[in-house]
């Protein structure tokens, strides 16, 4: 006998629960640090440990191999030799049938019908072959055979007389048929019963012993007398009966309804109809292995229950429940009576196989709604932004006013590019939001956009439209050489035209072009040397502060429309807190651990291990449910690993391009040189060459930024093109990255428009050096003067600070060093998560290696019990 002493009582393997596991709970992660490992480690433990027991079991003297040997539960597979029924005996031909129909009702009816000469006839057939005991007087069968007389001749049947039908020729009963038997054979029982007290009394056998041994000779008799009289005959009478109730099945199946595609919302009717259509195909299996079984009563009834909901759409929680319930029937007695062990077995098999569909099919489900409330979360995310944009560009309204009350030219031409870079920012966000949400701000920004500013003049857009006029010329004039008014012009109309293909845009752009031909043209630049450049103080004195007074109800007419803006807006992020709390609820209520099904798949799970061998079993579950699960454990991780490293590769090229932008405040600071050495109204102590120096190194760094930002918004757009065709990321991965590079775009614009403005003011500025004393050729070498418009320091200044910092009362502020802070933070974040899932990979990869050893060692101590268990038997 071989020995199990090598084999340790102590699992040897770690359980894993040591493993470190990092927590990812930011935004861009979408894997669950506390998700159920694939392998049960504990159950694994404790079933190795009890394997072993059981080996050390085999071996000690008072344990033998019968000991363990299950009939019901074989290690290996047997033919259904030992079953009480024989072999059918031959009987008349079945009566032709053919069970046709399209609807349920029509297909029932019509196996009714046929049934009833089928019954009739078997059970004459019946009653006439068995001989050892009159039939005819068992109360059911007489019954059966008077009701389904009264029915001969009939073409239909109402559904009283079919469930009659149905319900009589199942008949008899075992226990019907056991209480006969028993009366019949009362004589013969009673006298078995005496001769057994006769013989326990002599040997002085305990009278409670002697009652149970008289009660238990009564029941084999019973079952005797039927196995050898009674229930090879009856087989034949289920087996013509079965046939007709085969072919009534294999009729509804042809008409069942197609399972449509899985959603989350129809998961739960989607597994209801996989499981009825997984039970029905595999009693169909079942009769057409062996036919006997569809006579049987419980089958019988279950396909008079299941069939109605095989076309039955939507399924209620009451269906669902039926369904689930038929998983437990047949009940194993039945099965046994009719199928072999292995029949039995696939049988089972089918059904515990669906249930483990089922759960894939709940996980599936629970992924398609974290990735909905993902994707919520993401345009809860975005329309928050756009709300901020809307808001503070609405509140634009009282600094406009007191900037122009003030006559502040500073604090004006900042107001004003906020007002035209927030609808900026809102145009390219447009595109990504919902329909609602852009029926929102549709209706609120074109409010908004036709309120008027100055009595009798400009209304927002119009104001904006000057903002855009100047910039456009700005950006023209500066870069290439205008020697008339029509280059500038006709620029200006078609820059105008394509403005308004822009959305928000339309009345701005058809304005851009009629300020063209209009006289406040001229107030937007100025000529030198034959030269047209743009001149940022007529633009500021001339179009913004002396264009007349402020409309009285500027102000109050912005406020009011915010109001009623914030209350729809905050209705709205409301409306989608709301959507993310139910799929949140949706998600868990689909967990496949409180599935409304898991009593009853236990239970199914365990008649399928009764049926199956042991072997077959481990075997079945590591191939049809842990790998499975390993899968659905993994592909999560594995997807989110994939999508940070396309998405950190594709910020990379954009990061190269932004690295610049870090540091713009240490070289845009030419405002504070001159703040530090102001003497007079224009003079300024410092060195006149060492001045003119650091405003052309300022200008260029203008416009070494100007062109890295335009490769950076070309860069942008094609990757959001890209970004649109990427494959394998779903539906909140997408629009993680889409709204982060539509970010980097309206931040890249306005930037760009910042840059433009601060470029156009050195234009207007003249930088010449002082005389030293009385004498006209000596110069200064410590003082030079500059003159430029009014307030032009404290412009500079603010320019300035716009394009290191970005604007101070708008979001997306624009600035270069927050474009490249954000660039580089989501990089990094891709990078960082990238790395972090890795690591996490390779942990689980670690756990289940681990996993997958105490599976091999089950195994190995599997296999040695057979062994043994084996030997012991054939020796």
């Amino acid at each position: 006998m071989s020995s199990f002493s090598s084999i340790s009582l102590c699992p040897k393997t770690s359980s894993g629960e040591g493993v470190h596991v990092i927590n990812l709970n930011h935004k861009y992660s979408r894997f669950n640090p506390h998700a159920q490992p694939a392998i049960n480690i504990e159950e694994l433990n404790s079933g190795i440990y009890a394997l072993k027991h059981l080996a050390l079991a085999l071996q000690s003297a008072q344990a033998s191999p019968e000991t363990f040997i299950n009939a019901n539960n074989t290690a290996f597979p047997v033919s259904r030799a030992t079953s009480s029924f024989k072999k059918p005996i031959k009987s008349s031909a079945p009566i032709p049938k053919t069970i046709t129909g399209t609807t349920v009702a029509a297909i029932q009816e019509n196996a009714a019908l046929a049934l009833i000469p089928e019954a009739l006839q078997g059970l004459n057939e019946l009653i006439s072959t068995v001989t050892a005991i009159d039939l005819s007087r068992l109360s059911t069968i007489a019954t059966t055979q008077i009701l389904l007389s009264s029915y001969q001749g009939k073409t239909s049947l109402s559904d009283v007389e079919q469930r009659a039908v149905f319900s009589g020729v199942s008949v008899p009963s075992p226990e019907s048929l056991a209480t006969y038997v028993k009366t019949e054979q009362a004589a013969e029982i009673q006298q078995g019963q005496t001769e057994l007290r006769a013989k326990l009394e002599a040997s002085n056998t305990p009278e409670e012993t002697i009652t149970q041994a008289l009660a238990a000779y009564e029941t084999s008799y019973v079952e005797t007398f039927i196995a050898e009289n009674i229930e090879e005959h009856l087989l034949v009478y289920r087996t013509h009966i079965g046939s007709i109730i085969k072919d009534m099945n294999q009729a509804l199946l042809s008409i069942q309804l197609q399972i449509p595609a899985m959603t989350p919302e129809n998961v739960k009717e989607i597994n209801g109809q996989t499981m009825l259509q997984a039970i029905c195909s595999g009693l169909q299996d079942a009769m057409t292995q062996e036919p006997s079984l569809g006579g049987d009563s419980e089958v019988i009834q279950m396909i008079q229950v299941l069939s109605p909901l095989l076309t039955k759409q939507p399924l209620t929680d009451a269906d669902l429940s039926t369904i689930y319930r038929a998983t437990e029937l047949p009940n194993k007695t039945a099965l046994d009576r009719y199928l072999t062990a292995s029949q039995a077995a696939t049988y089972r098999d089918k059904i515990t196989g669906t249930y483990q569909t089922l759960i894939l099919n709940l996980n599936e489900a629970r992924r398609a709604i974290d990735t909905q409330r993902k994707a919520v979360e993401e345009q809860l995310a975005l329309f928050q932004e756009t709300n901020a944009t809307m808001t503070a560009w609405m509140e634009c309204a009282s600094k406009l006013k007191t900037a122009f009350e003030g006559q502040y030219g500073s604090s004006m031409l900042t107001v004003s590019m906020e007002l035209d870079a927030a609808l900026i920012s809102m145009s390219y966000a447009y595109e990504n939001l919902t329909s609602e949400e852009k029926t929102l701000l549709n209706n609120y920004v074109n409010q908004f956009l036709n309120i008027r500013i100055i009595s009798g003049g400009d209304v927002v857009f119009g104001w904006i439209s000057k903002t855009e006029v100047y910039q456009i010329l700005a950006d023209y004039c500066i870069h290439n050489a205008v020697t008339t008014t029509d280059q500038m012009k006709t620029y200006t109309k078609t820059q105008g035209r394509e403005l308004a293909q822009r959305h928000f845009f339309s009345d701005i752009g058809s304005k851009v072009q009629s300020i063209a031909d209009d006289s406040s043209f001229a107030n937007y630049y100025i000529e030198k040397n034959g030269n047209y450049y743009p001149d940022l103080n007529k633009y500021v004195t001339q179009n913004l502060l002396s264009v007349g007074s402020i409309s009285d109800t500027f102000v109050s007419q912005a406020q009011s429309l915010l109001q009623q803006y914030s209350a729809a807006a905050n209705a709205h992020i409301q409306s989608l807190q709301q959507q993310i709390a139910s799929l949140e609820t949706q998600y868990e209520n689909l967990d496949p651990g409180t599935a409304s099904f898991t009593n009853q798949r236990t239970e199914a799970v365990q008649e399928w291990l009764r049926a199956n061998s042991l072997g077959s079993a481990f075997i079945y579950m590591i191939l049809n449910s842990q790998l499975p699960k390993q899968a659905n454990f993994l592909e999560p991780l594995i997807k989110e690993i994939n999508f940070n490293n396309l998405a950190a590769n594709a910020l990379n090229n954009l990061l190269s391009i932004t690295n610049s932008f870090a540091i713009t405040s240490v070289y845009y600071n030419f405002s504070s040189y001159l703040i530090e050495s102001k003497e007079g109204a224009d003079l300024f102590c410092g060195d006149y060459f060492d001045t003119i120096v650091g405003m052309s190194r300022e200008r260029e760094y203008i416009t070494r930024d100007s062109e890295q930002c335009k490769r950076a918004l070309a860069l942008a757009n094609s990757l959001l093109e890209r970004i649109k065709n990427l494959e394998g990321v779903d539906k909140a991965q997408l629009a993680v990255m889409i709204n982060s590079v539509t970010r980097y775009k309206y931040s890249l614009a306005i930037t760009l428009n910042q840059l433009t403005v601060l470029d156009s003011l050195f234009v207007s500025v003249t930088v010449e050096p002082q005389k030293e004393g009385s004498s006209q050729d000596t110069y200064d070498k410590d003082t030079f003067k500059i003159t430029s418009f009014k307030d032009w320091i404290p412009t500079l200044a603010a320019l300035e600070g716009f394009i290191a910092n970005g604007f101070p009362d708008i979001t997306p502020t624009g600035g270069l060093s927050p474009i490249f802070s954000q660039v580089q933070t989501d990089q990094q974040n891709y990078t960082t998560q990238s790395q972090t899932q890795q690591l996490n990979l390779q942990n689980q990869m670690t756990n289940i290696q681990q996993e997958w050893t105490l599976v091999s060692t089950s195994m190995q101590i599997l296999n040695q019990i057979l062994t043994q268990l084996a030997g012991a038997i054939y020796n």
